[in-house]
């Protein structure tokens, strides 16, 4: 089986918060990444910035744009 979860490391040791039941003595595999929250944190502010604007409010609403889309790329079979 293979799960990604998230968790935090509280200064001792590696914290997770696995949907699945694990059992004393079971066997796991852990990959982890390192990252710095704040450089993360800034990253998703600029990333929003960056999405303001990019689609400009027409008034139509979501099934419109589906049918609009599936219209313009439907397949000629």
């Amino acid at each position: 089986m293979l799960e990604t979860v998230k968790g935090y490391y509280n200064g001792t040791q590696i914290v997770l918060d696995s949907p699945v039941k694990l059992r004393q003595g079971q066997e796991v595999v852990i990959t982890y990444r390192v990252f710095k929250s704040n450089l993360r944190q800034t990253s998703k502010i600029n990333l929003i910035k960056s999405l303001v604007g990019a689609i400009p409010y027409t008034g139509k609403s979501l099934d419109d744009y589906r049918k609009e889309r599936l219209k313009k790329y439907e397949s000629p079979n």
